[in-house]
């Protein structure tokens, strides 16, 4: 009994063979092939699998989980990336209020830098009942709106250990949630390559303005330093 290749059955099973052909290798099975009738079976349960693959699609987040896993790495490769400290444009803790107004509901510290005609927006955004704050951000080029801000890797840095890490949207957007301290910079990889660094402005408070501006748990530690700072030993 002739057999058939197994390149043979692979067409037969992705039904790309000729009708002759396929009647014949149809009437090779019915006559009992055994040894070609499990050639046949493995590669028709092969061909459903890539079948189902095909349509397949990873959730979202997954991807963008991977993504943000290896931008990290992209600015490691990139260290020959002409590198730029980006100038503070705006600080809302620092412009001034509006006449008649006393003091402003919002507990939100909102930062515009600019590098060149890049301009990168940050929100630094308190959690209730959290000692930990939410970057919100967005990177847009100014000269060009249009210019597509995606797919770059944003990076929290305090000296040079990475503390987070992510990447933006398709509209040049970004969030990180960190524990706010001194020293701590956001490092973002332009294209170019152009890898721009933003040190991070702690919120500054008046007196006069802390219960508006803060947490309640932010209000116990700022209100603890003051105590400390006027405390003297009497000789």
């Amino acid at each position: 009994m002739r057999h058939y290749s197994l390149e043979k059955w692979v067409d037969f099973a992705r039904n790309v063979i000729g009708e002759d052909e396929r009647i014949e290798m149809q009437s090779h099975l019915q006559a009992g092939c055994v040894d070609c009738s499990k050639e046949l079976s493995m590669w028709q349960r092969f061909h459903q699998v890539a079948g189902r693959e095909s349509v397949f699609s990873p959730p979202a987040g997954a991807v963008r989980t991977v993504k943000a896993a290896f931008a990290n790495r992209s600015v490691g490769r990139a260290r020959q990336a002409n590198s730029q400290v980006a100038s503070l444009l705006f600080d809302s803790f620092r412009s001034p209020l509006l006449a008649g107004v006393r003091s402003s509901e919002s507990s939100s510290q909102q930062l515009l830098y600019g590098a060149g005609d890049y301009r990168i927006d940050v929100r630094i955004e308190p959690q209730i009942d959290s000692e930990k704050v939410v970057l919100i951000g967005q990177v847009l080029n100014s000269a060009d709106p249009d210019e597509r801000m995606s797919e770059l890797p944003v990076n929290l840095l305090k000296g040079s250990k990475l503390l987070a890490e992510s990447i933006t949207t398709e509209f040049g957007e970004f969030q990180i949630e960190c524990q706010l301290e001194g020293s701590l910079r956001l490092v973002v990889l332009l294209r170019g390559p152009l890898k721009v660094s933003l040190p991070l402005i702690e919120p500054v408070f008046k007196a006069g303005e802390a219960t508006s501006r803060i947490t309640e748990s932010n209000l116990v530690r700022w209100s603890s330093r003051i105590k400390k700072k006027g405390t003297r030993t009497k000789d």
